[in-house]
């Protein structure tokens, strides 16, 4: 169950994503921001997922916690960080760089 919520939050967050990269750009930029989420996540799940299992056994701590949805739980706290960074603060700028139009 906790793995199907963190397939959801992928989800939807791949939506928020496609949506920014579409409202503030052009849809090209909407699907390289989409392709940029499946590949970070593809990647990050790999890489926790043979680091989980080299310490912990298959099982993990249980049914619940099995090392597939340890290794989620491990790709969404580093990807809050990685998108928190990229999608939320890359457009904060301060207003005098807005005025004189001296962004992007």
């Amino acid at each position: 169950m906790i793995a199907a919520f963190i397939f959801y939050l992928h989800i939807v967050g791949a939506a928020f994503a496609f949506s920014k990269g579409y409202f503030e750009h052009k849809l090209s930029d909407a699907f390289m921001s989409l392709a940029f989420v499946g590949i970070i996540f593809s990647v990050g799940w790999t890489i926790a997922g043979f680091i989980v299992r080299f310490f912990l056994p298959e099982k993990g701590f249980g049914p619940p916690l099995d090392s597939d949805t340890i290794s989620l739980i491990i790709v969404v706290f580093l990807e809050v960080l990685l998108y928190g960074g990229y999608f939320i603060n890359r457009h904060r700028q301060p207003n005098i760089v807005r005025e004189h139009g001296l962004d992007e």
